[in-house]
């Protein structure tokens, strides 16, 4: 999975230092890009979501993360969500969201 300019790293993730820091982060990504998308589809109207990714992010939060840090990284990628298209003022995040995950969302 490649790392979005639209999603922005955080320290929450430093309490889960006991984990392989691999497989620890592509955990929390895969989990916090679910999060960020799924308010996306939300917003945005998006009609198409990745099953994969979806069960991706299951995976993740039942096997590695679990159930509260897993809802917690879930959050925190649908406030990312939210704090940006705040910040659009233009009213084109959606459109930019479109355009960098066209394989996990669609009109």
């Amino acid at each position: 999975m490649q790392q979005s300019p639209l999603l922005v790293g955080t320290s929450i993730y430093a309490s889960q230092e006991s984990r392989n820091l691999l497989e620890q982060t592509q955990c929390e990504k895969a989990v916090e890009l679910h999060g960020f998308l799924s308010r996306a589809q939300l917003d945005c109207n998006y009609h198409y979501y990745s099953e994969d990714l979806k069960e991706a992010a299951a995976k993740c939060t039942k096997h590695d993360l679990g159930e509260k840090y897993g809802r917690e990284v879930m959050k925190f990628g649908m406030k990312e969500f939210e704090e940006r298209k705040k910040e659009d003022t233009q009213g084109h995040f959606c459109h930019k969201v479109l355009k960098e995950f066209p394989k996990y969302i669609k009109q």
